[in-house]
């Protein structure tokens, strides 16, 4: 679609060629990141506190304050045809590098403003009708269980939830396959879980479920399949881990967690197979808008353009989603897991061996990834956390009926932090 006459026929055309330049996004200037502490400099982070806490909501690295602050003061200087010079092609640039972190199609990723939006836009949007049934736990978060309301009320499908673990700490990859499974009946079209559940850090072992679901689906044909959802938040960022490995068919997440991407942004992605189970809720300013004024074939429009809800947007914030990827690519994949999962192990394992300390957190990492809770005898969650604000370390509590204390070490924390977290644990009094 040529850019001047779609801008022409929706009345945005300036009358002339727009004087700003588009810019052009390639990979983040070479940046020092030889060490973790080179690493944590990229973070403005305050020094006098232990963050244990950016699971909710991080701190930006240098390569994203940086793309934020030159995209707001274009926007700034001349926001209408600065937008017009880049709406078209900073979407793609963002996916593009989506894509090469998540070693898949650009075409399967939609562009969101968190995993909240992810989920409402998934589930309110599946094909199900009366009778079909959503598969899910105990163990999901308030935005996947309020959106499977949702969609249930428009659609008259039915929800089970099943418990897939008593003990988090004592979860078995076997047992929670053999659930799922049982739980499975003929009218299953939707199963919806968790990947990383925040309220205990039990990790799912999404590869073995999704591959018991696939054997179950070699039985069924196209009207009978079962579609296989994750919210993927809090493992997105971390896990080593492509699309094609998970195995599931969609994904949302937020990227400004464990990814370190700018605030309000996130992903949602559509297997290619699975695109013609999901109906767009929000309409799209892409695509689809020439589509309806007949400037674009329909057959040029995918799950991308579809799924991106429309309107206007924090832009300075979404195009510049792209340098969190880099950010996490030149560190790399692997590298962020290991050291990930060897901050953690080592915070569980002090935890396990305070007397007074109950975790609730799976130690192995391939049931857990970086979200430990726990219990202090005698004393209420939030006590705990406030007592631990007090010595300078920022965590948080659990946001469920069930409430614990937690704290989350990532890269930008060290060693000597997690030492510190435990000595103040140890020697916390009611």
């Amino acid at each position: 679609m040529e850019r001047r006459k779609f801008l022409q026929k929706t009345g945005l055309a300036l009358g002339a060629a727009s004087i700003l330049p588009s810019f052009v996004s390639g990979q983040s200037q070479a940046l020092s990141l030889n060490n973790w502490a080179q690493i944590r400099e990229q973070f403005v982070l305050t020094k006098d506190r232990i963050h244990m806490a950016q699971m909710l909501l991080a701190s930006h690295p240098a390569p994203v304050r940086e793309a934020i602050e030159k995209h707001r003061r274009q926007f700034e200087e001349n926001s209408v045809e600065y937008w017009e010079s880049n709406f078209m092609t900073a979407e793609e640039i963002v996916k593009k590098a989506a894509a090469s972190y998540l070693k898949c199609d650009p075409e399967e990723i939609a562009l969101t403003d968190s995993t909240t939006m992810g989920l409402a836009t998934l589930y309110c949007g599946l094909k199900l009708k009366e009778g079909d049934e959503i598969l899910t736990t105990t163990h999901d978060h308030y935005s996947t269980e309020k959106s499977l309301e949702y969609a249930a009320q428009k659609n008259k499908a039915s929800i089970k939830r099943i418990t897939l673990f008593d003990d988090p700490a004592l979860v078995e990859v076997d047992a929670i396959v053999e659930k799922l499974t049982k739980a499975i009946k003929p009218n299953t079209r939707i199963i919806a879980v968790t990947w990383v559940h925040s309220s205990t850090g039990v990790k799912l072992p999404i590869r073995e479920m999704t591959a018991a679901v696939k054997r179950i689906n070699t039985q069924r044909d196209e009207n009978t399949r079962i579609y296989f959802c994750v919210d993927g938040v809090h493992g997105f960022g971390i896990e080593d881990i492509t699309m094609e490995e998970l195995g599931c068919d969609f994904f949302a997440a937020g990227t400004h967690k464990w990814a370190f991407g700018p605030r309000g942004t996130g992903i949602l992605w559509g297997k290619k197979d699975a695109w013609n189970m999901i109906t767009p809720s929000i309409p799209s300013f892409g695509l689809p808008y020439g589509v309806w004024l007949g400037l674009v074939p329909e057959e040029q429009v995918t799950f991308a353009h579809h799924l991106t809800p429309g309107g206007f947007h924090s832009f300075e914030h979404r195009w510049s989603l792209n340098t969190a990827f880099d950010f996490l690519q030149q560190i790399g994949k692997s590298k962020i897991q290991a050291r990930t999962y060897e901050l953690n192990t080592m915070l569980k394992n002090g935890l396990k061996e305070i007397g007074h300390v109950k975790l609730h957190t799976p130690m192995d990492p391939k049931l857990s990834c970086a979200i430990n809770t726990f219990e202090v005898a005698g004393m209420a969650p939030e006590l705990v956390i406030e007592k631990l604000y007090k010595k300078k370390i920022v965590g948080s509590t659990t946001p469920y009926r069930e409430v614990y204390a937690r704290l989350t070490p990532c890269i930008i924390n060290n060693e000597e932090e997690v030492k510190t977290c435990l000595t103040a644990i140890e020697n916390i009094r009611t």
